[in-house]
């Protein structure tokens, strides 16, 4: 794939990943906040694989947290960017595959929020946070994703 288009495509993706968490989003009574954001991630990563889906993963959320206020952007560098290359290993596996490493990808980006909320937060709280994104932002971003990317890819040729 030529670099221009890379280049596009991560633009795109970032685009929508920032619309769809700045748009989605559902302020959380432990701070930040709940979105479908991740939906753009790991339909770039299931799409491109992941270094498309890292990129976004760096880019969007990024844009969004900065747009926000959202005062820790920089573990949100570490945690999408994970998620986006982790999902990305699932491009072109079987269903089931896809669906374990999207789900694992988000449960990876939670992980990383709630290492750091039990620094600023408290116990209670960051885990409160945990099932949030666990629950309520990575298992309904998956169960979108997976199939939409299917369905994209059946229609274009990646």
């Amino acid at each position: 794939m030529k670099t221009a288009v890379k280049i596009s495509i991560v633009a795109l993706f970032s685009a929508l990943c920032a619309i769809l968490t700045y748009f989605t989003k559902i302020p959380s009574p432990t701070g930040g906040y709940t979105h479908i954001g991740d939906v753009a991630i790991y339909v770039a990563a299931l799409l491109f694989g992941s270094q498309i889906g890292g990129l976004v993963g760096l880019i969007g959320p990024v844009v969004t947290d900065l747009l926000v206020g959202y005062p820790r952007w920089y573990v949100t560098l570490i945690a999408h960017g994970l998620q986006g290359v982790i999902a990305g290993f699932a491009r072109k596996k079987n269903t089931l595959l896809q669906f374990v490493l999207t789900f694992s990808a988000g449960v990876v980006m939670s992980l990383t929020y709630f290492g750091v909320n039990i620094f600023i937060k408290g116990l209670a709280p960051a885990i409160a946070s945990l099932f949030r994104d666990v629950f309520g932002q990575t298992l309904i971003s998956v169960i979108i994703s997976v199939p939409l990317a299917q369905a994209i890819s059946k229609r274009i040729e990646i």
